[in-house]
C-alpha cells in the first residue's frame, strides 16, 4: 500500500532530483523510492558486514601494545581455527 509523506528537502537537492528522474524516464516518485531502496539494501549489506566483523566489532576492545601483538603472532598455530 502506498502512502503520501510530507517532508522538507532542499531545493538544489529537490532540483538535481528531478533532472535525474528526468534523464532517467521516470516519474519522481519512482525514482525517489528505488533510490531509497537502494539506499536502505546498502544499509543492510553494511550492517551485515560489520556484525560478522571481528576487526568492526573489537575495535578499541583490544587495547595492545605492538609488542604483545608481535609476540601473539609469532606463537604457534596462531592462524588456525578450531
Amino acid at each position: 500500500m502506498k502512502k503520501k509523506i510530507g517532508t522538507m528537502l532542499d531545493e538544489e537537492l529537490i532540483l538535481k532530483t528531478k533532472q535525474a528522474a528526468l534523464l532517467e524516464d521516470q516519474a519522481l516518485s519512482h525514482f525517489l523510492t528505488n533510490a531509497l531502496k537502494m539506499y536502505l539494501r546498502s544499509l543492510e549489506k553494511r550492517k551485515d558486514i560489520v556484525q560478522n566483523d571481528v576487526c568492526a566489532t573489537t575495535r578499541g576492545v583490544m587495547k595492545l601494545s605492538i609488542n604483545t601483538l608481535k609476540a601473539i603472532l609469532k606463537e604457534e598455530k596462531v592462524y588456525e581455527t578450531r
